[in-house]
């Protein structure tokens, strides 16, 4: 495993992370006003809706087998072969997605770094991949430094073996097809 310093986390731009679950995780994006979504933006850890540029609905069961674990990789014989397999949906079709797909909200306080995000349903992989996608943690006091830098730490390994880490840290997500 490769040794990682803080300098190599920064925060990503909002137009990497859009063009990332977009073109990468197939996800479909959806007005945050959209009216199929209303209910679900009534959640009280949803940020706060001026903050919010980016709502997704990762529906692909290929992406989702990796982001719940189910194949280790994105770059596995497994996932290529489910990924080749994949129903598409249009988007007319969201809502039928909705009940088990999730759907992921990206906000940023600057409208460029991305330093809020929300995943309605259960992806510990894909919450890795966004905390990783935040940045280094600012350490405010020493007395809580174990308790932000080990959950970051197991995100990085999470990423990493996955074997996507590359693509965060490069910011080459975006620019290559399963």
């Amino acid at each position: 495993m490769h040794t990682y310093t803080e300098k190599d986390f920064v925060p990503k731009s909002i137009d990497f992370i859009d063009k990332m679950i977009v073109l990468r995780f197939h996800a479909i994006p959806i007005e945050k006003d959209d009216d199929r979504i209303a209910h679900l933006m009534e959640d009280p850890f949803i940020p706060p809706d001026k903050t919010i540029l980016g709502v997704y609905c990762i529906y692909r069961k290929s992406v989702l087998y990796v982001l719940d674990g189910s194949i280790n990789s994105f770059n596995t014989p497994e996932f290529k072969t489910a990924f080749s397999a994949d129903r598409l949906i249009k988007e007319e079709e969201l809502e039928y997605v909705l009940d088990f797909a999730p759907l992921v909200i990206v906000a940023s306080e600057d409208s460029t770094y991305i330093s809020q995000y929300f995943i309605g349903g259960s992806s510990k992989k894909l919450d890795s991949i966004l905390n990783v996608c935040l940045g280094y943690p600012k350490i405010t006091s020493k007395k809580h430094v174990n308790n932000i830098l080990k959950p970051f730490n197991e995100d990085i390994v999470t990423v990493e073996n996955m074997g996507y880490l590359p693509n965060i840290l490069n910011e080459s997500a975006c620019t290559q097809d399963f």
